[in-house]
């Protein structure tokens, strides 16, 4: 519903979504909403005093109304 919204509302081209690499669980999300892993950040979200490595998922516009 938070797509449908985004693209057909708000009239948004791209959304993004930034996880931590190793929560799987976020990942699992992105995944089930069609979104497509663009990269990884290397030390790029520093918690608790400890860098850990960030993914980028995204999803357009046509891709979701396609999906």
């Amino acid at each position: 519903m938070l797509l449908d919204w985004a693209f057909g509302e708000r009239g948004l081209h791209r959304v993004e979504w930034q996880c931590r690499a190793d929560n799987t669980r976020s990942i699992a999300v992105a995944g089930r909403l069609g979104m497509t892993l663009e990269g990884q950040l290397r030390q790029a979200w520093l918690n608790g005093g400890t860098f850990h490595d960030k993914h980028i998922w995204a999803i357009l516009a046509a891709e979701h109304r396609a999906g």
